[in-house]
């Protein structure tokens, strides 16, 4: 526990679907620490089980920072979701990835040439991006980090086989495709603000293990996004795709 109410109130907007509308300075984290723990608290209290995580970081020299996605918010495509299950619907689209086999915690950290040996497959993802926040985005960045990062759900592709997709595959700037309704949205500059998603991966298993967690071979890793945030307003179909790896969809109504 970590003294904060924040958890509660954001397990409470999370079951009444009822915006957190103003945060007294108690609440706030006073560290990322803080702010992971509250994740977990968040997920314990509404005895959620983990399905996938979302990491990112803002340049490839930052430091990561990354939340838990609960099982009941990730999707396979096609989905179909109603625009009122978020109270506002920003999509991302990026690259998730799956691990070969668990990874348990360990003493020594895990070493990079580890953590990509173990990769098993990628899919196209499809990140819905909400804040339970009334304030968002003019928030302290803590407070959103401790709100999963503002996640509202996670939409994949089916899995392909690193392997067989990672030779020769550009991550820097794939060949990809976002629209709505049939119309492009995917900005003319694309690209990762973290460069080669990859590399976050071993911040993500070394995370995971000094918090005691095993990372496991079912979690969607979905690792930041190529097309920045674009707000849709209203019930409309999302359709992605990144050359190589496959294409989703989702119908919001």
């Amino acid at each position: 526990m970590t003294g904060s109410t924040l958890a509660a109130k954001l397990v409470a907007a999370r079951r009444q679907h009822q915006l957190i509308d103003s945060l007294e300075e108690r609440d706030l984290p006073p560290d990322a620490h803080t702010a992971y723990a509250i994740q977990h608290e968040v997920l314990r209290d509404t005895k959620a089980r983990i399905g996938a995580w979302k990491i990112g970081a803002r340049a490839p020299d930052s430091l990561a920072t990354g939340a838990p996605i609960d099982a009941e918010c990730v999707y396979v495509s096609p989905a179909r979701l109603p625009c009122s299950s978020f109270f506002r619907v920003l999509v991302e689209l990026e690259i998730a990835f799956r691990f070969a086999y668990a990874l348990p915690p360990k003493s020594e950290p895990y070493t990079r040439a580890e953590v990509f040996a173990a990769i098993g497959g990628m899919a196209v993802a499809l990140e819905v991006v909400d804040s339970r926040f009334a304030q968002w985005p003019n928030l302290d960045p803590l407070a959103q980090l401790a709100d999963a990062q503002n996640n509202g759900a996670l939409i994949t592709s089916g899995m392909e086989p690193y392997d067989v997709v990672a030779p020769g595959f550009d991550f820097l700037a794939p060949r990809l495709e976002l629209t709505l309704d049939g119309v492009g949205i995917a900005p003319a500059t694309l690209g990762n603000p973290a460069g080669d998603p990859r590399e976050l991966l071993p911040w993500l298993v070394n995370h995971c293990s000094r918090m005691g967690l095993t990372v496991e071979p079912f979690w969607t890793i979905t690792t930041g996004s190529y097309t920045g945030a674009y707000r849709v307003e209203g019930p409309s179909m999302v359709h992605g795709a990144i050359d190589r790896i496959g294409e989703l969809e989702l119908v919001l109504t």
